[in-house]
Protein backbone atom coordinates (compact mmCIF):
# COMPACT_ATOMS: atom_id res chain seq x y z
CA UNK A 1 0.00 0.00 0.00
CA UNK A 2 1.40 3.58 -1.11
CA UNK A 3 1.88 6.56 1.60
CA UNK A 4 -1.58 7.91 3.24
CA UNK A 5 -2.51 11.05 4.17
CA UNK A 6 -3.83 9.49 7.73
CA UNK A 7 -3.94 5.78 9.49
CA UNK A 8 -7.18 5.22 11.93
CA UNK A 9 -6.97 2.79 14.22
CA UNK A 10 -10.23 1.41 15.50
CA UNK A 11 -13.42 0.68 13.82
CA UNK A 12 -16.00 1.83 15.89
CA UNK A 13 -18.37 4.58 15.94
CA UNK A 14 -15.85 6.99 16.97
CA UNK A 15 -13.06 5.96 13.87
CA UNK A 16 -15.82 5.94 11.28
CA UNK A 17 -16.69 9.79 12.39
CA UNK A 18 -13.10 10.43 11.79
CA UNK A 19 -12.95 8.84 8.61
CA UNK A 20 -15.78 10.29 7.35
CA UNK A 21 -14.36 13.69 7.93
CA UNK A 22 -11.05 13.03 7.01
CA UNK A 23 -12.18 11.49 3.78
CA UNK A 24 -14.73 14.12 2.74
CA UNK A 25 -11.70 16.72 3.62
CA UNK A 26 -9.90 15.12 0.62
CA UNK A 27 -6.96 13.39 2.64
CA UNK A 28 -6.04 9.51 1.74
CA UNK A 29 -6.80 7.60 4.96
CA UNK A 30 -6.91 4.03 5.86
CA UNK A 31 -8.83 2.54 8.74
CA UNK A 32 -7.32 -0.61 10.41
CA UNK A 33 -9.86 -2.82 12.48
CA UNK A 34 -8.63 -5.50 13.92
CA UNK A 35 -11.66 -7.62 14.41
CA UNK A 36 -14.88 -5.56 12.62
CA UNK A 37 -16.60 -2.78 12.44
CA UNK A 38 -18.47 -1.90 15.64
CA UNK A 39 -17.38 -5.10 17.36
CA UNK A 40 -16.51 -3.24 20.39
CA UNK A 41 -18.10 -0.31 22.40
CA UNK A 42 -20.74 0.09 19.57
CA UNK A 43 -22.54 -2.86 19.69
CA UNK A 44 -22.64 -3.04 23.30
CA UNK A 45 -24.32 0.22 24.37
CA UNK A 46 -27.40 1.97 24.39
CA UNK A 47 -28.30 4.04 21.85
CA UNK A 48 -29.30 7.20 23.67
CA UNK A 49 -28.00 11.26 22.42
CA UNK A 50 -28.72 13.02 25.52
CA UNK A 51 -27.79 16.63 26.51
CA UNK A 52 -29.14 16.46 29.79
CA UNK A 53 -26.59 14.84 31.25
CA UNK A 54 -23.51 17.00 30.13
CA UNK A 55 -21.80 19.43 32.51
CA UNK A 56 -22.34 22.79 31.68
CA UNK A 57 -18.98 24.20 30.02
CA UNK A 58 -16.70 22.40 27.70
CA UNK A 59 -19.07 19.17 28.00
CA UNK A 60 -22.18 20.98 26.67
CA UNK A 61 -20.42 22.81 24.35
CA UNK A 62 -19.21 19.35 22.44
CA UNK A 63 -22.96 17.84 23.18
CA UNK A 64 -24.72 20.84 21.46
CA UNK A 65 -22.16 21.18 19.13
CA UNK A 66 -22.24 16.91 18.40
CA UNK A 67 -26.38 17.08 17.98
CA UNK A 68 -26.37 19.63 15.42
CA UNK A 69 -23.54 17.20 13.84
CA UNK A 70 -26.04 14.03 13.51
CA UNK A 71 -28.86 16.22 12.13
CA UNK A 72 -27.12 17.17 9.49
CA UNK A 73 -25.17 13.74 8.80
CA UNK A 74 -28.28 11.57 9.09
CA UNK A 75 -29.74 12.38 5.90
CA UNK A 76 -26.33 11.93 4.15
CA UNK A 77 -26.40 7.57 4.99
CA UNK A 78 -27.94 5.10 3.29
CA UNK A 79 -29.80 3.01 5.09
CA UNK A 80 -31.89 3.33 8.37
CA UNK A 81 -29.83 3.82 11.36
CA UNK A 82 -33.02 4.46 13.66
CA UNK A 83 -32.41 7.90 14.08
CA UNK A 84 -35.57 9.32 16.00
CA UNK A 85 -36.50 12.43 18.37
CA UNK A 86 -37.93 9.91 20.76
CA UNK A 87 -37.01 12.54 24.04
CA UNK A 88 -36.22 11.25 27.14
CA UNK A 89 -37.98 10.90 30.65
CA UNK A 90 -35.97 11.10 34.11
CA UNK A 91 -37.83 9.48 36.80
CA UNK A 92 -38.01 10.88 40.16
CA UNK A 93 -37.74 8.06 43.17
CA UNK A 94 -38.36 9.99 45.60
CA UNK A 95 -38.90 13.46 46.60
CA UNK A 96 -34.98 14.16 46.99
CA UNK A 97 -34.19 12.52 43.38
CA UNK A 98 -37.46 15.17 42.46
CA UNK A 99 -35.38 18.08 43.43
CA UNK A 100 -32.65 16.87 42.27
CA UNK A 101 -34.09 16.62 38.85
CA UNK A 102 -35.93 20.32 39.46
CA UNK A 103 -32.23 21.78 39.47
CA UNK A 104 -31.19 19.73 36.44
CA UNK A 105 -34.16 20.95 34.08
CA UNK A 106 -32.98 24.51 35.64
CA UNK A 107 -29.74 24.39 34.41
CA UNK A 108 -30.91 22.55 31.08
CA UNK A 109 -33.01 25.47 30.41
CA UNK A 110 -29.95 27.89 30.99
CA UNK A 111 -28.74 26.65 28.18
CA UNK A 112 -31.22 27.03 25.89
CA UNK A 113 -32.60 23.14 25.84
CA UNK A 114 -36.29 22.35 26.52
CA UNK A 115 -36.92 20.62 29.77
CA UNK A 116 -39.95 20.08 31.77
CA UNK A 117 -40.51 19.13 35.38
CA UNK A 118 -43.34 16.67 35.50
CA UNK A 119 -45.16 15.89 39.30
CA UNK A 120 -46.15 12.84 39.97
CA UNK A 121 -49.75 13.00 37.96
CA UNK A 122 -47.87 14.34 34.89
CA UNK A 123 -45.29 11.43 35.50
CA UNK A 124 -48.24 8.85 35.19
CA UNK A 125 -50.33 10.29 32.37
CA UNK A 126 -47.12 10.49 29.93
CA UNK A 127 -45.63 6.93 31.21
CA UNK A 128 -48.49 5.34 32.33
CA UNK A 129 -46.69 1.39 33.12
CA UNK A 130 -44.33 3.41 35.94
CA UNK A 131 -45.11 2.25 39.56
CA UNK A 132 -47.16 4.68 40.87
CA UNK A 133 -45.72 5.63 44.33
CA UNK A 134 -42.79 7.74 42.20
CA UNK A 135 -42.36 11.37 43.14
CA UNK A 136 -42.26 12.83 39.71
CA UNK A 137 -39.32 13.43 37.15
CA UNK A 138 -39.06 15.38 34.09
CA UNK A 139 -38.81 15.07 30.42
CA UNK A 140 -36.52 16.44 27.60
CA UNK A 141 -38.01 16.19 24.25
CA UNK A 142 -34.75 17.19 22.16
CA UNK A 143 -33.05 14.20 22.96
CA UNK A 144 -32.21 11.31 20.26
CA UNK A 145 -32.08 7.65 19.72
CA UNK A 146 -29.68 6.09 16.73
CA UNK A 147 -28.41 2.46 16.61
CA UNK A 148 -24.80 2.50 16.90
CA UNK A 149 -24.09 -0.32 15.04
CA UNK A 150 -26.36 0.65 11.81
CA UNK A 151 -24.78 4.08 12.19
CA UNK A 152 -21.04 2.45 12.04
CA UNK A 153 -21.72 0.68 9.09
CA UNK A 154 -22.97 3.15 6.91
CA UNK A 155 -20.73 6.12 7.94
CA UNK A 156 -18.14 3.62 7.06
CA UNK A 157 -19.28 3.49 4.00
CA UNK A 158 -20.21 6.61 3.13
CA UNK A 159 -16.57 7.67 3.95
CA UNK A 160 -15.58 4.77 1.25
CA UNK A 161 -17.23 6.37 -1.18
CA UNK A 162 -15.52 9.35 -0.22
CA UNK A 163 -12.15 6.93 -0.88
CA UNK A 164 -11.85 5.35 2.31
CA UNK A 165 -9.64 1.97 2.28
CA UNK A 166 -11.17 -0.37 5.45
CA UNK A 167 -9.12 -3.27 7.00
CA UNK A 168 -10.85 -5.05 8.98
CA UNK A 169 -9.14 -8.45 10.70
CA UNK A 170 -5.93 -6.53 11.29
CA UNK A 171 -4.57 -5.76 14.30
CA UNK A 172 -1.77 -2.89 15.02
CA UNK A 173 1.44 -4.63 16.68
CA UNK A 174 3.77 -2.15 16.44
CA UNK A 175 3.36 1.97 15.96
CA UNK A 176 6.65 3.45 15.02
CA UNK A 177 8.34 6.46 13.14
CA UNK A 178 8.47 6.23 9.56
CA UNK A 179 12.89 5.21 8.99
CA UNK A 180 12.35 7.05 5.77
CA UNK A 181 11.37 10.14 6.22
CA UNK A 182 11.28 13.32 8.80
CA UNK A 183 8.07 12.92 9.43
CA UNK A 184 5.35 10.60 9.16
CA UNK A 185 4.45 6.91 11.08
CA UNK A 186 4.67 3.29 9.92
CA UNK A 187 1.43 0.70 11.48
CA UNK A 188 1.99 -2.54 11.62
CA UNK A 189 0.00 -5.48 11.80
CA UNK A 190 0.19 -8.67 11.84
CA UNK A 191 0.08 -9.01 7.45
CA UNK A 192 1.16 -5.91 6.54
CA UNK A 193 3.23 -2.23 7.37
CA UNK A 194 1.65 1.00 6.72
CA UNK A 195 3.00 3.74 6.12
CA UNK A 196 1.42 7.49 6.61
CA UNK A 197 1.89 11.10 7.91
CA UNK A 198 -0.87 10.98 10.71
CA UNK A 199 -2.04 8.77 13.11
CA UNK A 200 -5.11 8.65 15.07
CA UNK A 201 -5.97 6.21 17.73
CA UNK A 202 -9.84 5.64 18.04
CA UNK A 203 -9.58 2.42 19.96
CA UNK A 204 -11.32 3.17 23.10
CA UNK A 205 -10.25 1.32 25.51
CA UNK A 206 -7.49 0.12 23.44
CA UNK A 207 -6.20 3.12 22.67
CA UNK A 208 -4.07 3.37 25.93
CA UNK A 209 -2.39 -0.35 24.88
CA UNK A 210 -1.50 1.31 20.99
CA UNK A 211 0.18 4.07 23.24
CA UNK A 212 2.21 1.94 25.39
CA UNK A 213 4.76 1.03 22.41
CA UNK A 214 5.68 3.99 22.18
CA UNK A 215 5.78 4.80 26.11
CA UNK A 216 2.90 6.93 26.11
CA UNK A 217 0.56 6.88 29.13
CA UNK A 218 -3.11 8.26 29.82
CA UNK A 219 -4.95 8.10 32.43
CA UNK A 220 -7.84 6.17 30.55
CA UNK A 221 -9.81 3.05 32.62
CA UNK A 222 -12.03 0.56 31.20
CA UNK A 223 -15.16 0.85 32.47
CA UNK A 224 -17.48 -2.07 32.01
CA UNK A 225 -21.16 -2.09 31.47
CA UNK A 226 -23.78 -4.44 31.05
CA UNK A 227 -27.12 -4.27 29.31
CA UNK A 228 -30.04 -6.28 29.31
CA UNK A 229 -32.14 -6.83 26.55
CA UNK A 230 -36.24 -8.25 27.00
CA UNK A 231 -38.86 -9.41 25.49
CA UNK A 232 -41.84 -6.33 26.17
CA UNK A 233 -44.94 -5.46 25.05
CA UNK A 234 -44.10 -2.16 22.17
CA UNK A 235 -46.23 0.41 24.29
CA UNK A 236 -45.02 -0.64 27.28
CA UNK A 237 -43.11 2.54 27.45
CA UNK A 238 -43.41 5.25 25.58
CA UNK A 239 -40.25 7.15 25.77
CA UNK A 240 -36.65 6.06 26.60
CA UNK A 241 -36.55 6.25 30.52
CA UNK A 242 -33.94 7.10 32.84
CA UNK A 243 -33.86 7.48 36.97
CA UNK A 244 -32.95 10.48 38.78
CA UNK A 245 -29.71 8.66 40.01
CA UNK A 246 -28.18 8.29 36.27
CA UNK A 247 -26.14 11.48 36.52
CA UNK A 248 -24.77 10.36 39.45
CA UNK A 249 -23.66 7.26 38.64
CA UNK A 250 -22.08 8.65 35.20
CA UNK A 251 -19.79 11.04 37.14
CA UNK A 252 -18.86 9.02 39.78
CA UNK A 253 -15.74 7.55 39.73
CA UNK A 254 -15.43 5.23 42.21
CA UNK A 255 -14.18 1.59 42.23
CA UNK A 256 -17.69 0.23 43.62
CA UNK A 257 -21.11 -1.15 41.06
CA UNK A 258 -23.00 1.21 40.25
CA UNK A 259 -26.16 0.67 39.01
CA UNK A 260 -29.02 2.94 37.53
CA UNK A 261 -32.19 2.61 35.44
CA UNK A 262 -32.03 3.25 31.70
CA UNK A 263 -35.11 1.73 29.78
CA UNK A 264 -35.15 2.21 25.69
CA UNK A 265 -37.48 0.52 23.19
CA UNK A 266 -36.22 -0.65 19.99
CA UNK A 267 -37.73 -0.49 16.73
CA UNK A 268 -37.65 -4.45 16.76
CA UNK A 269 -40.05 -4.48 19.68
CA UNK A 270 -37.19 -5.37 22.14
CA UNK A 271 -36.46 -3.23 25.41
CA UNK A 272 -32.78 -2.44 26.41
CA UNK A 273 -31.94 -2.47 29.85
CA UNK A 274 -29.38 -0.84 31.81
CA UNK A 275 -27.16 0.64 33.37
CA UNK A 276 -24.17 -0.43 35.30
CA UNK A 277 -21.08 0.86 35.92
CA UNK A 278 -17.44 -1.02 37.63
CA UNK A 279 -14.09 -0.66 36.65
CA UNK A 280 -13.43 -4.56 36.25
CA UNK A 281 -10.04 -4.29 33.63
CA UNK A 282 -10.70 -5.36 30.33
CA UNK A 283 -12.87 -8.24 31.49
CA UNK A 284 -16.11 -8.47 28.84
CA UNK A 285 -17.92 -11.35 30.51
CA UNK A 286 -21.26 -10.98 31.83
CA UNK A 287 -22.04 -11.56 35.64
CA UNK A 288 -25.51 -12.58 36.60
CA UNK A 289 -25.49 -11.19 39.16
CA UNK A 290 -25.33 -7.37 37.44
CA UNK A 291 -28.09 -8.82 35.42
CA UNK A 292 -30.20 -9.48 38.27
CA UNK A 293 -29.11 -5.85 39.74
CA UNK A 294 -30.28 -4.29 36.68
CA UNK A 295 -33.70 -6.33 36.65
CA UNK A 296 -34.50 -5.45 39.98
CA UNK A 297 -33.93 -1.62 39.74
CA UNK A 298 -35.79 -2.27 36.08
CA UNK A 299 -39.01 -3.46 38.16
CA UNK A 300 -38.89 -1.16 40.78
CA UNK A 301 -39.50 1.47 37.98
CA UNK A 302 -41.59 -0.94 35.46
CA UNK A 303 -43.56 -3.44 37.69
CA UNK A 304 -44.83 -5.00 34.65
CA UNK A 305 -41.27 -6.00 33.55
CA UNK A 306 -41.11 -8.58 36.70
CA UNK A 307 -43.26 -10.81 34.09
CA UNK A 308 -40.84 -10.47 31.51
CA UNK A 309 -38.28 -12.68 29.13
CA UNK A 310 -34.79 -12.16 29.29
CA UNK A 311 -33.67 -12.85 25.64
CA UNK A 312 -29.77 -12.08 25.76
CA UNK A 313 -27.31 -10.00 27.42
CA UNK A 314 -23.82 -8.54 26.68
CA UNK A 315 -21.01 -6.57 28.10
CA UNK A 316 -18.94 -3.84 26.96
CA UNK A 317 -15.88 -1.41 27.96
CA UNK A 318 -16.24 2.70 28.23
CA UNK A 319 -13.31 4.71 27.97
CA UNK A 320 -13.09 6.28 30.96
CA UNK A 321 -11.37 9.55 31.86
CA UNK A 322 -10.80 11.45 35.36
CA UNK A 323 -12.69 14.50 34.71
CA UNK A 324 -15.34 13.48 32.74
CA UNK A 325 -14.00 14.98 29.18
CA UNK A 326 -12.50 13.15 26.33
CA UNK A 327 -9.68 13.17 25.03
CA UNK A 328 -8.84 14.38 21.97
CA UNK A 329 -6.33 16.17 19.82
CA UNK A 330 -2.36 15.62 19.02
CA UNK A 331 0.17 14.05 21.59
CA UNK A 332 2.76 16.23 22.71
CA UNK A 333 6.02 15.47 21.77
CA UNK A 334 5.01 13.18 18.93
CA UNK A 335 4.39 14.83 15.95
CA UNK A 336 1.57 13.36 13.71
CA UNK A 337 -0.20 11.15 16.70
CA UNK A 338 -3.42 12.05 17.79
CA UNK A 339 -5.86 9.93 19.35
CA UNK A 340 -9.73 10.45 20.59
CA UNK A 341 -10.91 8.51 23.10
CA UNK A 342 -12.10 8.58 26.65
CA UNK A 343 -15.70 9.45 25.87
CA UNK A 344 -16.81 7.52 28.38
CA UNK A 345 -20.97 6.95 28.01
CA UNK A 346 -21.37 9.96 25.71
CA UNK A 347 -19.18 7.95 22.63
CA UNK A 348 -22.45 7.88 20.59
CA UNK A 349 -23.33 11.53 21.79
CA UNK A 350 -20.29 13.09 20.84
CA UNK A 351 -19.01 10.94 17.68
CA UNK A 352 -19.36 13.43 15.15
CA UNK A 353 -17.93 16.61 16.68
CA UNK A 354 -15.00 14.24 17.40
CA UNK A 355 -14.39 13.29 14.18
CA UNK A 356 -14.89 17.00 12.84
CA UNK A 357 -12.45 18.53 15.68
CA UNK A 358 -9.63 16.21 14.63
CA UNK A 359 -10.31 17.19 11.00
CA UNK A 360 -9.70 20.99 12.01
CA UNK A 361 -6.05 19.91 13.38
CA UNK A 362 -5.30 18.06 10.76
CA UNK A 363 -6.88 18.69 7.39
CA UNK A 364 -7.04 22.47 8.07
CA UNK A 365 -4.04 22.45 10.86
CA UNK A 366 -6.20 24.81 12.80
CA UNK A 367 -6.36 24.42 17.09
CA UNK A 368 -10.57 24.14 17.72
CA UNK A 369 -11.67 26.80 20.40
CA UNK A 370 -12.23 23.97 23.42
CA UNK A 371 -8.71 22.31 22.34
CA UNK A 372 -7.18 23.16 25.64
CA UNK A 373 -10.12 20.92 28.04
CA UNK A 374 -10.05 18.19 25.69
CA UNK A 375 -6.22 18.17 25.20
CA UNK A 376 -4.51 14.72 26.26
CA UNK A 377 -1.65 16.98 27.25
CA UNK A 378 -4.58 18.30 30.12
CA UNK A 379 -2.75 15.43 32.20
CA UNK A 380 0.56 16.42 33.16
CA UNK A 381 1.98 13.29 33.70
CA UNK A 382 0.27 11.17 30.85
CA UNK A 383 4.00 9.99 29.35
CA UNK A 384 7.19 10.17 30.03
CA UNK A 385 9.75 12.36 27.71
CA UNK A 386 9.92 11.56 24.27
Amino acid sequence: MKHQDVIIIGGGLIGACCADVLTGKGLETTLIERRFPASGSSRACDGLILLWDKNPGPEMALGQASVGLWENLVPQLDGDVEFRQSGTVLVAEDEGSLERSRQIVADIAAQGITATLLERRELQEIEPALAVDLAGGAIFPQDYQIDPRRATFSILRKAQRQGLQLLNGEEVIELRRHPGRSGGWEAATQKHVYAADYIVCAAGVWTTKLLHMLAIELPIRPRKGQILVIKAPRDLIRHPLLEGGYGDAVHAGTDDLQVALVAEMTPAGTMLVGSSRQFAGFDTDVSRDVLQALARRATRFIPELARAQWIRSYAGLRPWSPDHLPLIGPVAGFEGLYVATGHEGAGICLAPVTGELIGEWIAEEISPSLADAISPGRFRDYHPEP
